[in-house]
């Protein structure tokens, strides 16, 4: 500041400020209270954010007019005592009870200041109370916080099932070229259902998208008639049954690419699904292949295997079947959506 402006404000018409006006015309929320806690004043801002008028509070215990928890309350006097001895001070995110027509409370999150305001003998005599409503501010950083979490939680989960899909590979496949292949094709069915929920921010899913997401690289086509096809109503599931049943379907597309009814030109494949709003959620799916080659029951357990009976089955709380018919591989998943406790 230069010393022309110095000299300007020097010379400023002070008497001819009107202070009650200006602090009335604040628009943040200002309230003082005396020596005794009383409510002295309070400005436009403050009795519009707390729904009250001035006859209402002016002159009244301060918890009185705000009733307040005993630990909120011990709070906020100890702030107001510590102004009131002469030392300025901030209470960071704190909720406020407001009182609400009806009955009840209502409450906001406030920062608050705390400045001593002296008389002419140079006494403090009131303390004056800012309050800067930041109750937006404080629940998008509530729900940032819980996002954060809930995405901690979601990638521990998802590279758990990463070790666990690239071990099983590696075990699975005959050669490295094969684990190769396998696992790059089963990171694309997890990354292809993670777009699928990230859509839906991360509230799961329904098993017709599901489904069609899965088999959309081996030829499904939603618009046309083809070897493909799904029937079944609207079902909900969550983000963790919906990953389950996309690695199981896709395990299943695989096997029947390699050795079922997409191993040929005539195979086709039928998936479909019933749900039972009552009885916690009962759900069933089908999955049918018809017109391949003849089917023979493997000699060992792979990693498709261990994908439908061990994972998807605890997620739906339930049991998966395997038939190995002459005419096609048929497998009947069967269990509830909801939780059952």
């Amino acid at each position: 500041m230069d010393d022309t402006t110095n000299r300007r404000l020097d010379r400023a018409p002070l008497g001819e400020i009107d202070f009650l006006q200006v602090f009335a015309a604040t628009p943040t929320p200002l309230m003082m209270v005396d020596r005794d806690l009383a409510i002295a004043f309070a400005n436009e801002a403050y009795l519009e954010t707390t729904g009250c008028t001035m006859s209402e509070i002016q002159g009244r215990y301060v918890f009185e007019a705000f009733p307040e928890t005993e630990e909120r309350m011990a709070l906020f006097e100890a702030a107001f005592r510590k102004a009131l001895a002469g030392t300025p001070n901030e209470l960071t995110t704190e909720p406020f009870a407001i009182p609400i027509d009806g009955g009840g409370t209502r409450e906001i999150v406030w920062t608050c200041t705390h400045e001593p305001i002296r008389d002419a003998r140079g006494d403090v005599a009131f303390v004056l109370q800012n309050a800067l409503d930041i109750t937006e501010k404080y629940n998008s950083e509530k729900a940032n916080q819980v996002l954060m979490r809930e995405l901690d939680h979601r990638v521990k989960n998802s590279l758990a099932t990463v070790q666990a899909v690239a071990r099983m590979s590696l075990v699975d496949s005959k050669t490295m070229q094969e684990a190769r292949d396998d696992l790059l094709a089963r990171m694309h069915a997890m990354s292809e259902v993670q777009n699928l929920l990230v859509e839906k921010n991360w509230n799961g899913s329904h098993v017709a998208a599901v489904s069609a997401n899965a088999m959309n690289p081996f030829g499904y086509d939603a618009d046309a008639a083809g070897r493909i096809t799904l029937d079944g109503p609207h079902v909900t599931v969550t983000a963790k049954q919906a990953q389950a049943l996309s690695m199981a379907l896709h395990e299943l597309a695989t096997n029947a690419s390699k050795y079922g009814a997409l191993s040929n030109d005539e195979g086709t494949i039928h998936i479909g699904w019933t749900y039972e709003q009552s009885g916690n959620g009962h759900f069933a799916l089908t999955w049918r292949e018809s017109g391949g080659p003849e089917v023979r029951k493997p000699t060992r357990k792979g990693f498709g295997t261990t994908m439908l009976t061990r994972i998807l089955a605890q997620e739906i709380n339930g049991d998966i079947s395997l038939e190995y018919n002459a005419d096609g591989l048929v497998c009947t998943m069967e269990g509830w959506l909801e939780d059952r406790t």
